[in-house]
């Protein structure tokens, strides 16, 4: 099975994310016209325990697969065995725990029986989301993009095409039974994608690593502790986090309450902002979860070679790569957030948060990477206690922001965007402290000019130009002005990502480490 460089697999990723978002766009505005504001209200409480209880069955797995194989040891051969034995009993046990716990956590914590039923329909989900992490994660230490492209692009086809036809076919009797339809299309696309992987794995077994199979065959303890001694730091980080995200629709709904809320007008509310305003300013999360991807094996075998200028050299692209998408689409969200919520939803709800949310969400894009590189250079621990301080601060400002009459639900969009500055900045820091990392400064100043620019630009066109009658084809004209002027920056100040950028700051960087 061919493998690819860092490049070559950030650029199959990028392309097949893209379409995947774009696919997944299109997903959304169908099943949010199909089941409105009340529905995406109520299918975004139950979002955060999906994430909650997916994290349990995975158990750090797609992080301690790649970062395993790609270290080449002679006991890895057994990794995918392993992971296997744990994802299935780990998603059997969060099943059977769910089926009990559903209905207290609907009527008393979320305070809406109606997603009783919704949550009951995740269990079978898990199981499969577990498995098709596993295999893209085994492909992802292979540095072979190739496989968990075509079966994520085929995912969410088959979700898409699924969506319509359960939605349609259960609408009818009731709003419940629509969101039901939707995990049940997700269970559809995630049975696809496994079966697309096993496939590919099969056709090209002789050529895994170490001679990689799926038989569960004299495992010994040891094979067992090498998986866990790297899941289980990782499970912890991203558990707090997707801990804290399951008690946010928690906390919302509690909290608006007390001010006077309703539960139907708190589910509105926090899915205007998780529903309508989130999945907005996280549009090119792709970009960053391809690079994610494909960073971590190379990054893993430099941090075992010593090389940390190669190291560097990976950081330094992927915060290039991460910049040239999000930093234009990040100007056009604050330029027309109206305009862009109804040309998607056809709603402009939601709308008046992205002004807030877009520029601290670009730090997001440079947060992935950061994190990455911790998990693979063993350093996950850090990660997770960084992930802890931040979640329950988050928490505590929810509490308070969210009883405050006059802010309400911006109570929450203050928290998640503190989350988001306090986390990029102390991962950077440790990223700093454990590989002597610096941050190229110029191109932060470059990066935050162009930024300022571009939309001015695009405020003074907006404001001081009518170039067609129609609103529409108005703002296409503006959008494409000040996205040749953006690409004309960045290339004038050398923004674009290189094999190998600023190599004799890497080097000098490497030898100021290693003294």
């Amino acid at each position: 099975m061919k493998k690819q460089n860092v490049v070559q697999g950030t650029f199959i990723l990028v392309i097949a994310g893209l379409i995947t978002k774009v696919l997944g766009m299109i997903n959304r505005v169908m099943v949010t016209r199909l089941l409105g504001e009340d529905g995406i209200g109520i299918y975004m409480l139950i979002g955060p325990t999906l994430m909650l209880l997916t994290t349990f069955a995975s158990i750090g797995l797609p992080i301690a697969i790649p970062t395993l194989i790609s270290r080449a040891n002679e006991r890895q051969k057994k990794v995918l065995s392993v992971s296997l034995i744990i994802a299935m009993a780990s998603s059997l046990l969060i099943s059977i725990l769910l089926f009990f716990i559903a209905e207290p956590l609907a009527v008393y914590l979320l305070k809406d029986e109606r997603t009783y039923l919704p949550l009951i329909s995740i269990g079978p989900l898990l199981f499969f989301v577990s498995l098709s992490t596993i295999f893209k994660a085994y492909f992802q230490g292979e540095q072979n993009m190739f496989p968990s492209a075509i079966s994520t692009l085929v995912e969410q086809v088959i979700r898409m095409v699924f969506s319509v036809l359960f939605i349609s076919w259960l609408l009818p009797h009731g709003i419940v039974f629509g969101i039901v339809g939707t995990i049940w299309a997700s269970i559809a696309g995630e049975f696809s994608s496994i079966l697309i992987l096993i496939f590919l794995f099969f056709k090209n077994i002789k050529h895994n690593h170490q001679g990689a199979n799926l038989r569960p065959i004299h495992l010994s303890p040891q094979n067992f502790k090498d998986v866990l001694a790297i899941s289980l730091p990782a499970t912890g980080s991203r558990l707090i986090g997707s801990f804290s995200h399951f008690l946010e629709p928690i906390v919302v709904v509690q909290c608006l309450f007390k001010i006077g809320y309703n539960s139907a007008q708190s589910a509105k509310l926090y899915g205007a902002v998780s529903g309508f305003a989130l999945p907005m300013v996280l549009m090119p999360s792709f970009i960053s979860n391809a690079i994610t991807q494909a960073i971590v094996p190379p990054i893993s075998q430099a941090f075992a070679n010593k090389r940390y200028d190669r190291i560097y050299s990976h950081l330094n692209n992927a915060f290039l790569i991460s910049f040239l998408p999000s930093g234009i689409y990040t100007v056009l969200l604050m330029l027309f957030p109206t305009e862009l919520m109804n040309l998607l939803y056809g709603s402009s709800t939601g709308a008046n948060y992205l002004i807030l949310m877009a520029p601290v969400f670009l730090l997001l894009y440079f947060q992935a990477p950061l994190t990455s590189t911790l998990q693979a250079i063993d350093e996950a621990n850090q990660a997770m206690n960084t992930t802890f301080i931040s979640s329950v601060i988050k928490i505590i400002m929810m509490i308070i922001l969210l009883q405050i009459p006059n802010l309400n639900i911006y109570g929450l969009v203050i928290s998640v965007l503190f989350n988001v500055i306090f986390v990029t900045g102390w991962h950077f820091l440790l990223v700093r402290k454990h590989i002597g990392y610096r941050m190229n400064l110029r191109s932060v100043f470059n990066a935050t000019l162009i930024i300022g620019i571009t939309f001015m630009l695009g405020s003074y066109l907006k404001l001081a130009y009518t170039f067609h009658t129609n609103q529409f084809l108005n703002m296409i004209i503006i959008c494409f002005i000040v996205g040749i002027s953006y690409l004309f920056l960045l290339f004038v100040c050398g923004l674009f990502p290189t094999q190998v950028s600023d190599g004799k700051r890497i080097k000098r960087q490497a030898n100021y480490n290693t003294k």
